[in-house]
């Protein structure tokens, strides 16, 4: 066989194709992110229904917790507190629920065995 003919690897076709690849690549994960909705920010939200403020919070305990703790916690500061997810044995997602969520996160923070407690944000605004 001839060195362009069929069933032979063309180089030159190949690494023409790879820059337009990667390209393409780049603009549909750049176009996936833009599409995707916006998380909920720092700021809590108000409801109306009830007069209570909602926000996602991450709380971090000094040891290990279970839901016991976190609803020992909830009982402690008077907030209420339903747990979204764990992300490890000391760090917990909650849904916080009050009549205002700073004075709330306040208590949180100040609370026996609690080491962090923080609004669910984006630590790094989003570039573009």
């Amino acid at each position: 066989m001839s060195a362009g003919g069929r069933g032979t690897f063309n180089q030159t076709t190949w690494f023409s194709r790879v820059p337009a690849l990667g390209l393409a690549l780049g603009v549909a994960v750049l176009a996936q992110a833009c599409a995707q909705p916006r998380e909920q920010g720092a700021s809590p939200v108000a409801t109306a229904a009830d007069g209570q403020c909602k926000q996602r919070i991450i709380v971090t305990f000094a040891a290990a917790a279970e839901n016991d703790t976190v609803a020992a916690l909830a009982a402690a500061t008077a907030v209420k507190l339903n747990v979204v997810s764990r992300l490890l044995p000391t760090t917990y997602v909650l849904d916080l629920s009050a009549a205002d969520c700073n004075a709330a996160l306040l208590k949180l923070r100040g609370a026996a065995g609690v080491r962090a407690a923080e609004p669910d944000s984006r630590r790094v605004p989003h570039q573009g």
